[in-house]
């Protein structure tokens, strides 16, 4: 099964361009990035798990929350969400993609041979599913040789998003 793993505060900056300085501005952005990612869940049936920074606050442990069959996790006071999700890039478990644009997540997710997107083409694939089955339909064409093996995996990964 698809299991993608978002950088969430990286996803909301990056899609929400303008800077959040407002912590009920930032509240309200998480909660319908959330809303959003539980209509994609449904339709799509994969796990997601959405990782947030938390570490300006006093918790000595992880927090883990559950929203709509999504897992929400939030890291402790001495480490960040890249640290998180570094850590689930190196379990290397088969069907995982990351949503981050972060370089550090990015070059140890090519490192591991995990397939990567950023958040505007998470958010470009949440927008198709509203479109319709005959809009995404590809057609093929050009060079008929073969990609190597670790590419056309990751295609066909990222593809199922």
């Amino acid at each position: 099964m698809l299991h993608i793993i978002i950088d969430g505060y990286n996803y909301i900056n990056r899609i929400h361009t303008s800077r959040i300085g407002d912590v009920f501005y930032l509240e309200t952005l998480r909660k319908e990035f959330l809303e959003e990612l539980a209509l994609y869940r449904r339709k799509r049936k994969a796990d997601i798990t959405v990782v947030f920074d938390a570490y300006r606050s006093n918790s000595f442990n992880r927090q883990r929350d559950m929203y709509k069959g999504i897992n929400i996790v939030y890291s402790k006071a001495s480490e960040t969400a890249d640290d998180i999700i570094i850590e689930y890039i190196r379990e290397k478990r088969a069907g995982t993609v990351i949503v981050s644009s972060d370089r550090a997540i990015i070059d140890e997710a090519k490192r591991c041979g995990i397939p990567f997107i950023t958040p505007l083409r998470l958010k470009e694939a949440m927008g198709s599913e509203e479109k319709g089955e005959e809009e995404r339909t590809r057609i093929i064409k050009g060079n008929p040789r073969i990609l190597p093996k670790k590419l056309r995996k990751s295609i066909r990964t990222i593809e199922k998003i």
